[in-house]
């Protein structure tokens, strides 16, 4: 089979899904064409559905689409799929969202599977080496429990060690989980309860939570965390100044993809001017990101974010003086 097949294309999907669904309304029909494929797939799908001369697989009885064959569609897993599945199996951070059952069932349907990859094949640069040790039974087994509580809604009691090193404990619920690709840890949004009622969030490391155990404490209240994070964000955006100077807006975007920014870029001189949202947190990890660019990227404001730069390459300089000497 070619690499790029048709019958992994989106038509093919769309009508797989029809097919799996029915019986079903002309409504409902229409309604996943025109969410899992184009603007037009509407107006051409359903039609050739209905008995037409391309795709007869639907006849309407009662109001109601029936499909015509005996058999639903199975998409089979082609070789190019089952030998990236095993290059995820070496990634160890994969191991804290499957059980030791579905490891071991993947691990039997893919023997005798090259992976399209593996670990020693890719280099990541520019990332912190002291990262979560997901090798850690204890860090699965924590990993694990805040997993099903997200899926669960439920209250764990955290034991966490602050960056001051002092332990606590406190019952909080999981909002949300993150992954730091540059920290190379895992973190959490987290309600801490009290009496049934929400003490405000925190953001929580992984890798200090010491351990978890089940809680009586129950939260249903509602909180969202994108509103949450919005409001701490920093009070002033940073204006930023990025030439195409080796890539550098192109570089700059996709580094910056999952921040909050807006970017005005001027033909003329090649340049774009950004204004970059982000959390309070995350302060020192923007200022070392943008420091990577070099003279790529210029900050232009605001005063105290150009101050805490021009203070942090001055460290580095003495830094370097120093070795010399």
């Amino acid at each position: 089979m070619e690499l790029f097949s048709e019958v992994y294309g989106c038509y093919y999907a769309v009508v797989a899904e029809i097919l799996h669904s029915a019986p079903l309304t002309r409504a409902q029909a229409e309604e996943l064409a025109a969410g899992r494929g184009y603007g037009e797939s509407v107006i051409q799908l359903i039609p050739k559905l209905l008995g037409g001369q391309d795709w007869p697989l639907l006849e309407e009885r009662d109001g109601l689409f029936h499909s015509r064959l005996d058999r639903l569609p199975v998409l089979p897993v082609t070789h190019l799929e089952r030998s990236w599945l095993k290059a995820l199996l070496t990634d160890p951070r994969l191991r804290l969202f499957l059980s030791d059952d579905q490891l071991s069932h993947l691990g039997e349907a893919l023997s005798g599977v090259e992976p399209l990859c593996r670990q020693k094949d890719v280099v990541c640069f520019d990332r912190f080496l002291d990262g979560d040790d997901y090798a850690d039974p204890d860090y699965r087994r924590r990993f694990q429990a805040i997993l099903a509580a997200l899926k669960t809604g439920s209250v764990l009691q955290v034991t966490y060690l602050s960056q001051k090193g002092n332990t606590h404990t406190s019952e909080y619920k999981p909002m949300r989980l993150e992954y730091s690709p540059r920290d190379d840890k895992f973190r959490i949004y987290a309600l801490r309860v009290r009496d049934g009622r929400s003490k405000g969030c925190s953001i929580l490391n992984l890798g200090r939570i010491l351990d978890v155990a089940p809680s009586d404490e129950q939260y249903d209240g509602g909180f969202d965390v994108a509103e949450w994070r919005r409001r701490h964000r920093c009070a002033q955006p940073l204006l930023l100044q990025v030439t195409r100077e080796r890539n550098g807006v192109e570089r700059f975007m996709l580094e910056f993809s999952s921040y909050e920014k807006q970017s005005e870029y001027d033909e003329e001189t090649g340049s774009c001017t950004v204004r970059l949202w982000y959390q309070q947190d995350d302060e020192i990890e923007v200022l070392i990101r943008l420091l990577g660019f070099g003279p790529v990227v210029r900050v232009l404001g605001p005063e105290s974010f150009v101050a805490l730069m021009r203070e942090r390459v001055a460290r580095q300089a003495a830094l370097l003086d120093t070795g010399k000497s």
